[in-house]
This record gives C-alpha cells, sequence and structure tokens, in this order.
C-alpha cells in the first residue's frame, strides 16, 4: 500500500507592506483513491463517505459531481495540458474532522502504474468564504533535487489582502520521505509573501492514525479559525483590503 500520513508544519511570512508571520503545527493524508477503502478498515475512528471522527469524503474534493474522483482529475490535468494523462491518482489533503472540512489546498498527483514516480501535479484551492475552487495543473518536471518549479501570474483570488497583480513562484518536492511546497509571491519583481509547508512521511497503522487524531482533534475547523483571525491581525496593522474581483477565474 503506497497511501500514508504526512505531519509537519505550514509556514507564513509577509514581508511587506506590513511583516506578519505564524507557523503552526499539521498533519495531511496522501491517498492513493484506488486504496481509500483498504486504508480506513484499519481504524474504527477513521472512515470514507460516513460520519466518522475523521472520515473521507467524495464530495469535499475536485468536481463534486462526479462520483469517480481520479477519472475527474485525470481530465483537468488532461484539459490544461493539452495531452491525455494516465495513471493512479492520489490526493494529500485534510480530511473532514467531526464532520467538518475546509481545505485551503489540495495536492493531486498523477503517477506511473507501479506508483513510484508521479509526472503530473495539480493544486485545487478553496477560498473562504466564498468557498470557489481554482484548479492548476503542472507537469512533473523534476530537477537534480526531486524539486519542480513552476512560475505564473495569479489568476485566483484567496485572500483579500493580496492583490491580484501577483507572480506564483511555486516549488514541489516529493511526496517521498518528505513533502515539500514553497510558494513565492512577488508584486512588481519585490519580494511580497513566502508560505512553506514542510511535512515527514509516517505509515498509515493503528498508532499513527491514533496520534494524528490526539493530537490534531480539531485540526480543520483551527485551520479556519486561524484564516480569520489572522485576517482580523492584518486588518488592524493597517494591511490594504482588496474586494473579491468580478473577473476572478475559478473552477467549481
Amino acid at each position: 500500500m503506497k497511501s500514508s500520513l504526512y505531519f509537519g508544519e505550514v509556514r507564513h511570512h509577509r514581508r511587506i507592506p506590513k511583516k506578519h508571520a505564524f507557523c503552526y503545527k499539521v498533519f495531511m493524508v496522501h491517498l492513493f483513491t484506488d486504496e481509500i477503502n483498504k486504508v480506513f478498515e484499519k481504524n474504527i475512528f477513521w472512515s470514507a463517505n460516513r460520519k466518522n471522527l475523521s472520515s473521507f469524503n467524495r464530495k469535499d474534493y475536485h468536481k463534486p459531481e462526479e462520483e469517480d474522483l481520479a477519472k475527474a482529475v485525470r481530465k483537468t490535468m488532461s484539459d490544461q495540458l493539452g495531452e491525455p494523462v494516465r495513471g493512479p491518482v492520489s490526493i494529500i489533503t485534510h480530511l473532514r474532522t467531526f464532520g467538518y472540512c475546509f481545505n485551503p489546498v489540495s495536492f493531486y498527483y498523477c503517477w506511473d502504474e507501479d506508483k513510484k514516480t508521479p509526472h503530473t501535479l495539480m493544486t485545487e484551492i478553496t477560498n473562504t468564504p466564498w468557498l470557489e475552487r481554482y484548479a492548476k495543473c503542472f507537469k512533473f518536471d523534476q530537477l537534480k533535487d526531486r524539486t519542480t518549479t513552476h512560475e505564473f501570474k495569479k489568476e485566483f483570488h484567496v485572500s483579500p489582502f493580496i492583490g491580484m497583480d501577483i507572480n506564483y513562484d511555486w516549488r514541489f518536492k516529493g511526496p517521498a520521505e518528505h513533502f515539500k511546497v514553497d510558494m513565492i509571491l512577488r508584486e512588481k519583481d519585490q519580494l511580497f509573501f513566502t508560505a512553506h509547508l514542510n511535512m515527514k512521511h509516517k505509515p498509515f497503522n493503528s498508532f499513527n492514525m491514533n496520534w494524528a487524531l490526539t493530537r490534531f482533534p480539531l485540526l480543520t475547523f483551527r485551520i479556519t479559525f486561524g484564516i480569520y483571525w489572522h485576517a482580523l491581525l492584518l486588518r488592524l496593522k493597517g494591511c490594504r483590503f482588496f474586494p473579491h474581483p468580478k473577473n476572478s477565474l475559478s473552477t467549481q
């Protein structure tokens, strides 16, 4: 079984016009879609498509109107990249906690048939309070250190404290023993904001699954609370507020 858990931390650092930074611990699941039922047989507190302390629910993820998540992901990848995408699909994400789920970002990978090497990836961002979803696909062109890098213009309104005239630099490493994502934002060639996700692999077993729920009992609630709490702090610091643009590009 290739599915696993990841434990680590998220760090954000705003550099201008006001400095603001935070760091918090998280865990995420790395699920191959063809292993989901097998994974959740391992622990009575985890389940798929039914209520539990921690649960995977299909409608929380990409194109919920389609039954087959892997098929939906491969289709979006194929459409955006302009060529057929085939192979097993995995997702790195947060699950529902006590029935509640919010994922600021989920990461989807398409792999070769033996699930050893990813060849395409997709990030899916959800903003709040609008709950719009935006998917961005990339070819997984690994460099010497197993990192793939992608630069593009901002297309989707996420934070009301970050405008649309932003250049993104995204860097992905793994998933393997470590999973790392670095997001670097520049405004008019000036470093503006950085975000980092740094995670370490742990196997799916009863001990690690119970530890995840004990260590992070209300994780998804805390994520949502943290977004609004730091938004309030940015407002109090006097950061500029950007309303949602009418021409925001999103995929639902």
